[in-house]
């Protein structure tokens, strides 16, 4: 069984004792890990070939082939399962998808009971209409976009790769598989990485062991934060605080001297 070291980092929450409890003392922690191959899987959340923000898909897309790619060879090579995880609408162009769905997943079916919030609540329409936000100037090309996108190509899936549709898919995947370690990259660091039902939070709630890839990822800034990729650097401290976060360059590294 093939197992690989890593050294992994995360957040502080308390200074230390020596130092006054204030928020500038706070700095990261270090921990080495021994993982087995065969109960790792690396996460790859929304890596679309297609993005509204321009800007946000030059840079993902440079991360994708400089830092994501040689994770995924290196996973391959070395028996971790590559999951791919990249929206219900987009994973079901994947003929993988099928693999872990269940029939209501697969054939669609209805829940028991009112729905609450109401429908129109929800969607911000009828007698709600007035607490919808304005729409956007480009909301039909948006639109469009998200008919037509799918994952970057030279990421895959392979045959051998894995894709999933929700977060159920996913855990329902990793106890058939026994994996219990998951890495994490794709996008956007602010958001689908941290709230799809597939993401860290959802899938560290459910008990899982979290690293997140710092470099594999980027958040969607704003005018507010783009010159020091504040939002990036923020999100990524934040998933620190309850999960660990490691470089694509140490976890390559780490695979190719696996034992």
């Amino acid at each position: 069984m093939a197992t690989f070291d890593l050294t992994v980092r995360y957040s502080r929450e308390l200074s230390d004792p020596e130092l006054p409890c204030r928020e500038e003392h706070f700095i990261h922690g270090e921990m080495s890990w021994t993982m087995k191959a065969e109960e790792t899987g690396i996460v790859l959340v929304d890596c679309w070939d297609k993005h509204p923000v321009e800007s946000h898909l030059e840079r993902g897309g440079q991360i994708a082939r400089d830092h994501i790619l040689p994770v995924i060879e290196a996973s391959r090579r070395s028996g971790i399962a590559v999951i791919h995880a990249p929206s219900p609408q987009q994973a079901r162009l994947f003929p993988q998808w099928t693999k872990y769905a269940e029939d209501r997943e697969l054939h669609g079916g209805s829940g028991s009971g009112p729905e609450w919030p109401p429908h129109d609540l929800r969607r911000r329409t009828g007698e709600y209409a007035a607490f919808a936000r304005p729409p956007e100037p480009r909301v039909e090309a948006v639109t469009e976009m998200r008919e037509t996108r799918g994952i970057m190509d030279f990421l895959g899936p392979e045959p051998e790769d894995f894709v999933v549709a929700t977060g159920a898919q996913l855990h329902r995947l990793c106890r058939h598989q026994g994996v219990v370690h998951l890495f994490y990259a794709g996008f956007a660091a602010n958001i689908c990485v941290q709230r799809r039902d597939y993401g860290v939070w959802e899938m560290l709630d459910r008990g899982y062991n979290i690293v997140l890839l710092r470099d594999c990822t980027t958040a969607i800034e704003h005018s507010e934060t783009w010159d020091g990729m504040w939002l990036t650097r923020a999100s990524i401290l934040d998933m620190e605080l309850r999960a660990a976060s490691a470089t694509s360059e140490a976890l390559v590294q780490a695979l190719d001297n696996a034992g």
